[in-house]
Formats: structure tokens, C-alpha cells, sequence
């Protein structure tokens, strides 16, 4: 860390015999490699803001994006329930791929920065393996065969997970297969080729305050055969690089329940004498409905990018456009009733409805002095897609939405190691998995603005069609006499989004007249707020000693109205809701890695968090978690053994997932790993 702390420092001394350009190259190399050891002693956000400076000093550089990928994968939420962070990873992971020359590293996204490579790898065969093991039956497995050969390279990878959870039908299994492969045509062109498999199968996944919330009897499998991907990447000469990238999606999703409780309003007429009736309605959720759910998209998706370098500014324009199709089933039943009065629910629905997506973009970055870099953008967006295909019942609607999207961003060094962020964006969001096939830069100033989703979707699933709008704020030091290192982070992140939400209805002209077995829909507007702050120290002790402290606070506040249900109507009360969450955690952590390369760990997470609005309410929950690690790591981390205690104290928690949160064990777990990569 030192080495390389002091060449980011000298860097400019070889500008006599270096043009500004392969200085800023070199930098942004540097930069990289510093955020993974970063990373490793346990700065994570310092790591990440270490490999956003790489990319913005070199656009072109791929192991800054690769290394971004990275720190993405490790937020994503491993049950692919909440995706806020599915955009900024696999965006990053594509542009990598497509920017790294054949023989610079291994195409595989297993083998990241934190194995040992050499810069040009020679010719020859690979292999990763990375096998993770819960007590509780948990087993993560990843592994990867890759090669180089001349001018080709290729990467297989396979990606199992098999969770068990911590309560009923919480079980979680999920099988990635890929396969990339690059060619090298000419010393400035290279193309890219990916086929993709997915087969996920799980229970109720969501996370909720109360456990017993849960589906008991909620099932999903979802198929992705196959996902292809072609790109190719032109070196016109140092500092203009275009990239261009198509892909080909077959998704398919199915959802079943046996106890579904779709959302009904009701309405029924009372005779009162003389010619007077009055009308009463009122929304129920009817109980012990079957569900049975299937939706299929195809769908593809084309991005040209231009990227003009020089020693001053760095521009990136782009266009994209993407269109798919959808086949959507749904069906609903009761079991017959022995009540003569009560008809029991029955309904079949099919349609058949389009997507697609316009977007372009410019990106500027000027350098009018030597600390300072100015950043300025603007998207359009144009949006068409189905209203409501994910919240039974289901309907054809198509609605349209677009938008003009600013962007700016500064970062400002006045003085040596200390580093000021600012960043504002607004942007659209897709339908599905749209918004994150994409080669448009995720990043502002530090900040990410490429987003699936803000509002968590364990509180209210797939929102299409959300505007975003984003501020951050940020400075970090590094005081090089004390080894000590400082970071505070500053966001608002806020999401506003009006959809369909399907919704039975009754007919009380018809035999039946207080049962819902019309389809139809509502409109539900959704206000989304999130103010967060982040504050981190840490403190290299010595050649292998180093501590860490990092404290978050996030106030979550979500507005849920139904407008075009008068608020006179019975039970409307329990659908419209103004609710806020405020979670405190403060992580500690203290890490020992010895030359012999034995290495140890220990982290004491605290979280507090508190509940208002709700009825009945959600009480507030204190707690703290204690992890500990013990491992060995062979020579060029060609092989690791990781041994560890997750949870120790065997603490459960109740925690609103209104504020985004990664799971944590909810009794003592043991761990094991072993990581080996020849």
C-alpha cells in the first residue's frame, strides 16, 4: 500500500519523457490496483472511491471498471430480491469485458483483482475455484476454466448457490453458467461473444420485519436459456475508443401461491324503502386463493459508444435501443365452499404486450486545472412498456414515459490525499431487466445513478417507469505520517413513480354479487425519500495490523396512495400509507494479515433501528453481531483457507426492510472456505 500511495505521488515526475494522456493511464492503473488492496484490509468505501478515480482518469482503462464490478457484487443481495445494485455491476462488467485486450487478464468474473495475475498472461490453461460452506447447510460454489491462446481468450464459469434460509419456504437455489469468449482481430479491433444460462428456483425470499409474515406455500422458478451477447471494441488510436454491443434475452418466470391475498373492492346496493338505495363499497383481501403466474419476455438490446480522451477532457456520447415482448399468464381460483351464499373466485387471464427503449447520452469532463475536474452530462430517455404485469390481475395497457436527464459532478483536490465529491443526477428507470444492459457510464463524481430500483422490492416490488433523482456529497483524507485514512460519504436519494396495480372487482348485477371475479386496476402513486451518511476511519498499525471503524445512518420515508379509491371507502385506511424507518450501524473491525501468511479478523456490527407510521406499529430493535475469521494464504494467494464464526453470540433481529440491508446470519453460524486459483 505504501509502494504504491508513494508512485501515485510521483507520477507526474515522468513528464518529461510522458505525455499527459499515458500519465493519467498510469495513474488510473495505479488506482486500480490500490482500491484491491483497499479492499482487502477492509476500506471498503475508500476502495470504491479509489477505483472511481481510476476510471475517471482512464476511461479505457478495464481494470478500474472490473474492480467496480466487483465492489457492486459484493452489495448485490445474493436472493435477487432487492436489485437496486444489479444496473451499476453488470454495467461495469460489460464495459471491462469489452475494454480489456485479449491477453491482460482473465475474462471470467470470478477471477477478480484479488488473485495474483501477471500483466500479459502467456498461453496456457486456468482455473478458479471458490467454495463457501454454512453450518446451516448453506453452499456457495464458483468456479471458472479459462485459457489464452494467441490471439484468443475465453472464460467458463459456473455459479451454484444452494440457501436454506432461517425460516419456513425460505430456500433459495440458484444455477449461473457462462461462457465468454474474445478474439483478437487486429492490433485495434477485438470482439466479444457471451452465452448465458440461468435455472433459479426458491420460496419466499422477501425480507420482512415479522418472519411469520412470509409465505409458507409461495413458490418462484425463473429460466434465463439463452442470454447472448456479441460486442466489439475499435482502438482508433490512444484516447478514441468505440464500443458496440448487441443482446439476445429469454427470460421466463413463474410464481405460484396457494394462500395469494390479491387486493378486492366490492361494492354492494341497499334497499332502505321507498325508492332509496345506498351504495357501500369496501376493499378486502380474500383469503386461500390460488395463484398461478407465468410470464415470458424476449427481448434484445443494441448500445454504440464513441469514448475521445486527451489530456484535458474526456468525452463519451452513446445511443441505445432496445425493444422486447411479453406473454403473460395469470389465474386465480378458490376451492368450493360449503356456503350456498359465497361463490367461490375464478379467473383466467392471457395477454400479449411490447417494450422498447430510446436512449442517448453525453458525457463531459474538463480538467481546467490540474486538482480540479468539472463533469457534465445529459441523457433521453423514451420509455414504452406494460403498465401492470407483475401485480395480479394482470392487463395489455401500454403506457409511455420520458425524460431529460442533467448530470454534474466535481472533484476537487486542493491539497495532497485530501479529495472533495459532489454529484447530481436524474435519471429514468426501465421495466425490467432493460436499465441494465447498458454501457452508459454508472458513475458521477464517485456516486452511482444507475439504478433498477430505489424503494427496496421487498416492500413493493417492480415499480416501471420510476424518475430518479440523486445528490451526493463526499471528502476523504489520507494523512500519510499517522497511517490514517478518513472518508464521509453525504446522499439523498429520492424516486417518484406512479403504476397499475391489478385489483378484483364484482359485478352486483350478476348471480353473485359480492363475489370479485372481474378484473380490473387501480393507479397507486409512490414517493420514495432516502437520506444517508456515511463516516469511516481507519488505522494501519505497524506492517500487518489494521483497524477500522465505519458508522451509517438511513432514513428511509415511502408515500403509498390509491388515489382513485375514494378515501370514504372501508378499509382504504390500511392501503394508504406515510411510513419512515431510521436504521443506525456502526461496523469495527480489526484485521491481522502476517508474511508467513496467516492471516486473522474480527468484526462487531451494532444496528438500531426505528419504525414510525405504521399500524399497528413496529417496535424498535437494538442489537449487535460478532464475526471472527482465521485463515491461511499460500504464496501469490494462489490458494486460501478461511475458517470463521458468523453471528456469535447467536443474536436474531427484527429489521423493516424499508431500509436497504444486506441479510446477516440470524443464529451462530460456522463458516468455511477454500479459494484456489492455478
Amino acid at each position: 500500500m505504501e509502494d504504491l500511495e508513494r508512485s501515485q505521488q510521483l507520477n507526474d515526475n515522468r513528464s518529461v519523457f510522458r505525455s499527459r494522456l499515458l500519465l493519467d493511464q498510469d495513474q488510473s492503473v495505479r488506482g486500480a490496483n490500490l482500491a484491491s488492496i483497499y479492499r482487502d484490509e477492509g476500506m471498503f468505501d475508500r476502495s470504491v472511491q479509489e477505483a472511481s478515480r481510476a476510471v475517471i482518469s482512464d476511461y479505457a482503462n478495464h481494470s478500474a471498471h472490473l474492480f467496480l464490478a466487483n465492489s457492486y457484487d459484493t452489495l448485490r443481495d445474493p436472493k435477487l430480491i432487492n436489485l437496486r445494485y444489479e444496473t451499476s455491476w453488470y454495467s461495469e462488467l460489460l464495459v471491462a469485458n469489452l475494454l480489456a485486450p485479449v491477453n491482460s487478464g482473465s475474462l471470467s468474473r470470478n477471477v477478480s483483482q484479488q488473485e495474483y495475475s501477471k500483466l500479459f498472461a502467456e498461453d496456457g490453461l486456468g482455473i478458479f475455484s471458490n467454495t463457501e460452506y454454512f453450518s446451516n447447510g448453506d453452499w456457495v460454489q464458483n468456479a471458472s476454466q479459462y485459457g489464452y491462446f494467441g490471439s484468443t481468450g475465453y472464460a467458463f464459469d459456473v455459479n451454484y448457490r444452494s440457501d436454506n434460509g432461517y425460516r419456513p419456504n425460505n430456500e433459495l437455489e440458484a444455477l449461473d453458467l457462462s461462457l465468454r469468449l474474445k478474439q483478437q482481430i487486429t492490433e485495434h479491433d477485438s470482439v466479444f461473444f457471451q452465452v448465458g444460462y440461468l435455472d433459479l428456483s426458491s420460496g419466499d425470499v422477501a425480507q420482512y420485519y415479522y418472519q411469520t409474515n412470509a409465505s409458507t406455500t409461495f413458490h418462484a422458478e425463473e429460466q434465463q436459456e439463452p442470454n447472448l451477447l456479441a460486442g466489439y471494441h475499435r482502438n482508433w488510436s490512444p484516447g478514441q475508443d468505440t464500443l458496440f454491443l448487441f443482446g439476445w434475452f429469454d427470460d421466463e418466470l413463474n410464481l405460484q401461491d396457494q394462500n395469494r391475498n390479491p387486493l378486492a373492492r366490492s361494492t354492494y346496493v341497499v334497499d332502505v324503502g321507498g325508492g332509496t338505495l345506498i351504495t357501500n363499497d369496501f376493499v378486502w383481501l380474500p383469503n386461500d386463493v390460488a395463484f398461478d403466474y407465468d410470464r415470458q419476455i424476449k427481448a434484445y438490446s443494441t448500445e454504440l459508444q464513441h469514448a475521445w480522451q486527451t489530456p484535458f477532457q474526456t468525452l463519451i456520447v452513446g445511443a441505445r435501443y432496445q425493444a422486447g415482448w411479453t406473454d403473460t399468464t395469470n389465474y386465480f381460483a378458490q376451492p368450493p365452499s360449503p356456503n350456498p351464499f359465497f361463490t367461490p373466485i375464478q379467473l383466467s387471464q392471457q395477454n400479449e404486450t411490447d417494450l422498447s427503449r430510446v436512449s442517448a447520452y453525453v458525457y463531459e469532463q474538463i480538467r481546467p486545472f490540474e486538482s480540479l475536474r468539472l463533469i457534465g452530462g445529459l441523457s433521453y430517455d423514451r420509455l414504452e412498456y406494460p403498465v401492470n404485469l407483475d401485480i395480479p390481475p394482470i392487463t395489455d395497457e401500454q403506457d409511455t414515459a420520458d425524460q431529460w436527464s442533467p448530470k454534474a459532478g466535481l472533484l476537487w483536490t486542493p491539497w495532497k490525499a485530501g479529495n472533495f465529491r459532489f454529484a447530481y443526477t436524474r435519471s429514468l428507470g426501465g421495466a425490467y431487466f432493460d436499465q441494465s444492459v447498458r454501457l452508459e457510464p454508472v458513475q458521477v463524481a464517485g456516486f452511482n445513478q444507475a439504478y433498477r430500483s430505489l424503494i427496496p422490492e421487498s416492500v413493493i416490488g417492480l415499480v416501471p417507469g420510476t424518475e430518479f433523482e440523486t445528490f451526493g456529497v463526499g471528502f476523504d483524507q489520507r494523512i500519510d505520517k499517522t497511517r490514517t485514512y478518513f472518508l464521509i460519504n453525504a446522499e439523498l436519494l429520492l424516486s417518484e413513480a406512479s403504476r397499475t396495480v391489478g385489483i378484483l372487482t364484482n359485478d352486483v348485477l350478476s348471480a353473485a354479487p359480492l363475489t370479485p371475479n372481474l378484473a380490473s386496476s387501480t393507479r397507486q402513486d409512490l414517493e420514495y425519500s432516502e437520506h444517508s451518511l456515511v463516516a469511516a476511519v481507519n488505522q494501519l498499525v505497524g506492517k500487518e495490523f489494521s483497524l477500522g471503524a465505519r458508522y451509517r445512518v438511513t432514513q428511509a420515508e415511502m408515500d403509498s396512495q390509491f388515489p382513485e379509491i375514494p378515501s370514504t371507502v372501508g378499509g382504504v385506511d390500511n392501503l394508504n400509507r406515510d411510513v419512515e424507518a431510521l436504521l443506525h450501524q456502526v461496523s469495527l473491525f480489526g484485521s491481522w494479515f502476517h508474511r508467513s501468511g496467516l492471516f486473522a479478523q474480527f468484526e462487531a456490527v451494532w444496528s438500531h433501528q426505528s419504525n414510525d407510521g405504521y399500524s399497528p406499529g413496529l417496535p424498535d430493535e437494538d442489537f449487535w453481531q460478532y464475526n471472527v475469521y482465521l485463515g491461511y494464504r499460500l504464496l501469490q494467494r494462489r490458494m486460501e483457507v478461511r475458517l470463521g464464526v458468523l453471528n456469535l453470540s447467536g443474536e436474531d433481529y427484527n429489521l423493516n426492510p424499508l431500509t436497504l440491508y444486506n441479510e446477516m446470519p440470524r443464529d451462530r453460524t460456522f463458516f468455511a472456505g477454500l479459494r484456489f486459483n492455478f
